[in-house]
């Protein structure tokens, strides 16, 4: 082909292109640019425009849960109030017990010995005592005398009673109706003072304390129904709040709520943890 005849061909095909490329109202390095995959940028800013999940944004804003634990509203602390061997120990965890049970029994054969020779000391200086009255009506012995036996007298029975008491720590026993919640001490164990033996608690009723958001104070009142659901599972119990401290505290921004649960049926455990539902505030994610 001559040079003439090519040099016209490719001006027919620029043509041919130039009309194209207008008819799509693009440049073949737009075009290019369009189809080239986004960059770093371009995925940055589709996440922060991507909308948030309004689902869970609802749930977190409205839910009316909040999780706590349940503790008995009664639960002590029992210590040794002296030193000496655990010689019998009378209940094992998850006992029920009465106020005034014995729950171990130290070595108390030294404390009885003083006891009963204080008794003994009680009884002479008594009997002193008596006998000087007599005399003293009969003007027998002098004023200084009379006081004496009735200092002695007194003495007597005061260090009588401080014996009485140290024979009778010897003997653990519960203030509280309740259930040994834990154990501390064995048969046969070295007990110091203030050793801590055994922990009691009253499942009869539970507390739940919450820290409520200020968002909702003037929300929660006395007297709100509540719904008690255990974490781990069983049917849920109903209650009502029994405390409200209006008192917000400045730091965290809530404010405390009490709520005392009848358990005489036994439906929940001390110590368990559990969700707290406020029905009038909304219903509960499940």
């Amino acid at each position: 082909m001559s040079s003439p005849r090519r040099a016209t061909r490719n001006l027919v095909l620029a043509a041919l292109l130039a009309a194209s490329s207008a008819a799509l109202g693009c440049s073949p390095a737009t075009r290019a640019e369009q189809v080239d995959p986004p960059g770093p940028a371009t995925e940055a800013t589709a996440m922060v425009a991507a909308p948030p999940d309004s689902a869970a944004g609802a749930a977190s804003a409205t839910d009316p849960t909040f999780d706590t634990a349940l503790v008995p509203l009664h639960d002590v602390e029992i210590y040794s109030r002296i030193d000496d061997e655990a010689v019998a120990v009378d209940v094992e965890e998850g006992a029920r017990v009465a106020p005034g049970d014995r729950l171990a029994q130290l070595d108390d054969r030294d404390r009885k010995a003083t006891l009963d020779m204080r008794e003994a000391e009680v009884a002479r200086a008594e009997s002193a005592w008596q006998r000087a009255q007599s005399l003293h009506d009969k003007s027998l012995i002098s004023e200084e005398q009379f006081v004496a036996a009735r200092s002695d007298c007194l003495i007597a029975k005061a260090q009588r009673d401080g014996a009485r008491v140290e024979y009778e720590r010897c003997a653990i026993r519960t203030p509280i109706r309740g259930v040994v919640e834990q154990r501390l001490v064995q048969h046969g164990q070295s007990v110091k003072e203030g050793d801590l033996l055994f922990r009691i608690g009253d499942p009869d009723t539970l507390r739940a304390e919450l820290l409520l958001p200020e968002a909702r104070l003037g929300t929660v009142r006395v007297g709100r129904p509540v719904r008690i659901i255990p974490a781990a599972g069983g049917a849920e119990v109903r209650a009502r709040v029994t405390r409200v401290n209006p008192l917000v505290d400045a730091a965290s921004g809530t404010f405390r709520v009490v709520i005392d649960l009848d358990n005489r049926a036994g439906r929940l455990h001390g110590g368990i943890s559990a969700r707290v539902v406020f029905d009038s505030l909304g219903t509960a994610a499940r």
